[in-house]
C-alpha cells in the first residue's frame, strides 16, 4: 500500500498570517494576486528542494515585480507564508493506517513535499506507520514523474503491480496506473472544483473511489475474504 500525504492523511489549516504576507507584498509594489500567482508559480522548485523558503519568497518576489526584492522583505515573506497555516490529520488517519498494517500489507508513502514541511512527518508519528518514504525534497523528482513512484515501489522491495496506490490528484492517480498499480481515488471535497483551479485534465481510471480510509479499510478488508 503506498498512500499520498496532503489532502489524503493531512490537510492544511489557515492561521489568517496570509493576510499579512499580501499586506506586505502590497507595500513592495506588488498585487494580492500577482503575489499568490507568483508564489504558486515558485511551488514545484520547493518540492524539489531547489529553491530554500527564503529563494522562494525572493524568486517570488521578483516574478511579481515588486519594487524592492531585499533580502530582509524575502525573510519576512517566508517567515510569514512557512506560517500562513498549521497541519492537521484527518480523524480516519491513525486508526485507518494501523488496520491497514495490521492486515499485513507493506506500505509506503509518496510526497510533493518542501523540505521545510517534512518535519510534519515525525511531528504526528506518521513516519512509524510506514517502511519507506518517497518524499520529492529529497529526491528532486515529483509526481507525477515515474521516479518518485519507482522508488517508493522499490523501498517496499515489489513491483509495481504488487502495490495499491491511494491519492486525491487525478494525474498522480493516472500515473501511478501507468504503472501498473491498482489505484484508489480519494476525495475529501465531495467535488472536483478544488482540482480544476491547479490541472486542465481530471480525467483518470481507478479501481475504487472513496472520500475517507474507512471505505479503504472495509474495501480491502473484503479482497482479503475473495
Amino acid at each position: 500500500m503506498i498512500f499520498d500525504l496532503y489532502w489524503t492523511l493531512l490537510y492544511e489549516e489557515e492561521t489568517g498570517l496570509l493576510d499579512q504576507a499580501l499586506a506586505l507584498a502590497r507595500e513592495a509594489g506588488v498585487k494580492p494576486e500577482e503575489w499568490r500567482t507568483a508564489w504558486h508559480s515558485t511551488l514545484e522548485a520547493s518540492w524539489r528542494n531547489e529553491l530554500s523558503l527564503w529563494e522562494r519568497a525572493r524568486a517570488a518576489l521578483e516574478r511579481a515585480g515588486a519594487a524592492e526584492c531585499d533580502g530582509v522583505l524575502a525573510e519576512k515573506l517566508a517567515g510569514l507564508m512557512a506560517a500562513r497555516s498549521v497541519p492537521r490529520l484527518y480523524e480516519d488517519v491513525r486508526e485507518s493506517l494501523a488496520k491497514v498494517k495490521g492486515m499485513g500489507f507493506g506500505m509506503g508513502l509518496i510526497s510533493n513535499i518542501s523540505s521545510y514541511r517534512a518535519g510534519w512527518l515525525k511531528e504526528f508519528e506518521l513516519d512509524r506507520y510506514f517502511e519507506t518514504m518517497a518524499l520529492s525534497c529529497e529526491l528532486g523528482v515529483t509526481k507525477p514523474e515515474r521516479a518518485i513512484y519507482l522508488a517508493a515501489v522499490e523501498g517496499l522491495g515489489v513491483k509495481p503491480e504488487e502495490c495499491v496506490f491511494v491519492d486525491d490528484v487525478p494525474p498522480y492517480v493516472q500515473a501511478a496506473r501507468d504503472l501498473g498499480m491498482m489505484t484508489v481515488r480519494i476525495n475529501r471535497f465531495g467535488s472536483e472544483d478544488v482540482y480544476r483551479k491547479y490541472y486542465d485534465d481530471l480525467s483518470f481510471e481507478a479501481d475504487l473511489e472513496i472520500t475517507g480510509l474507512a471505505e479503504l479499510v472495509t474495501w480491502l478488508g473484503g479482497k482479503g475474504d475473495d
